[in-house]
């Protein structure tokens, strides 16, 4: 924004102006001509914030123009080529947020545009709980492969005291969720071997063989980490539910998508940002079935710096999907860590 630069995202290219999306179209002719490519990402995420605040609606039509025309270009130099070069576009987690960016992805799709399309966070944290199923039904009969874009970091709240990434386990435990809703890939973003990389770099090469698909992360210790969606447009109310106030005497509820019911052992872990360390006094369910408490616990990372207190969960209580998490607290706590740990 030119008024304005407290972001990242205050400085990307507004693409209200036809010079912007002319050097752009150039660039992208630049590389079709210049290389034999697969196909060209158009990432919206970097910096998600394209056009002038209070103007996306009605200049959401510029940017669906503006991929209308690099199809054309990709439409061109696949005949040259003998075989189609796709195109993928990264949005916002959420489809009204998307539109309220400028954003059009459900038009893009439907205007047969688009290959591929990545929702994803911007980069604060990886984001456990995008609507899959809303997305899944604005696309129906667009032939779009819908991906699930997964971030290096792992926060459950922006305030966060520190930026730990995922592990291999809390990764096995997104993909698995997002594959049994109906994505069709997983789409990973700064998971390289070197720089920005997982902390436990160790186990890369298994993360890269394990997370495609349902039938090679059955059986496998997975963790399910409540976290938040880090991009919403100008003026949007964010929802981010940790850190979460319980009062005493009160009742909180989260909810978490786990993916396929497991044959192991599951565990709720809950952080205590504030309050009592006494925990077996709280009534904790999932799915409406009491847990009972098993102590405190030493989660390996990504971990909270406060202390987490395990809950075993029954067997019967685990349904396939997703699962809700009830507590009541005799006295005034607040939660900022919440997970399922499904340990094989």
């Amino acid at each position: 924004m030119p008024y304005r630069f407290t972001k990242f995202t205050d400085r990307a290219f507004d693409y209200s102006w036809p010079e912007v999306r002319a050097y752009h179209l150039a660039l992208i002719r630049e590389v079709v001509e210049r290389y034999d490519c697969d196909g060209i990402e158009l990432d919206w995420m970097r910096f998600g914030f394209h056009l002038r605040p209070g103007h996306e609606m009605e200049d959401a039509l510029l940017l669906t123009e503006f991929i209308a025309e690099v199809r054309s270009l990709l439409d061109v130099w696949s005949q040259r080529r003998g075989r189609r070069i796709a195109l993928s576009a990264r949005v916002p987690s959420r489809p009204q947020t998307a539109l309220r960016l400028g954003m059009d992805a459900i038009t893009w799709a439907r205007r047969g545009l688009l290959d591929r399309l990545v929702i994803t966070p911007f980069w604060e944290t990886i984001e456990t709980d995008m609507p899959v199923e809303v997305w899944r039904a604005v696309l129906e009969g667009s032939g779009v492969e819908l991906a699930a874009g997964f971030e290096m970091l792992l926060r459950p709240y922006p305030a966060f005291s520190n930026r730990p990434t995922n592990s291999l386990e809390t990764v096995r435990g997104a993909a698995a969720a997002f594959l049994n809703r109906g994505v069709d890939s997983i789409y990973l973003f700064n998971y390289f071997d070197s720089m920005t990389a997982m902390d436990d770099l160790g186990n890369y090469p298994v993360l890269l063989r394990e997370i495609g698909s349902l039938a090679t992360l059955q059986g496998k210790p997975r963790r399910h980490v409540l976290t938040y969606a880090d991009t919403w447009a100008p003026g949007e109310p964010p929802a981010i539910p940790l850190p979460t106030p319980c009062p005493a005497d009160g009742w909180c509820a989260w909810r978490l998508p786990t993916g396929p019911t497991p044959a192991g052992e599951v565990t709720v872990m809950l952080g205590l940002l504030e309050g009592t360390e006494d925990t077996d006094d709280m009534e904790v369910r999932l799915n409406g079935t009491p847990c009972p408490p098993c102590g405190r616990i030493t989660l390996p990372a990504p971990a909270p710096p406060f202390p987490v207190y395990g809950f075993t969960v029954p067997r019967e209580a685990m349904q396939c999907g997703e699962q809700v998490i009830e507590v009541h607290s005799p006295q005034a706590v607040t939660f900022g860590w919440v997970e399922i740990s499904v340990h094989g």
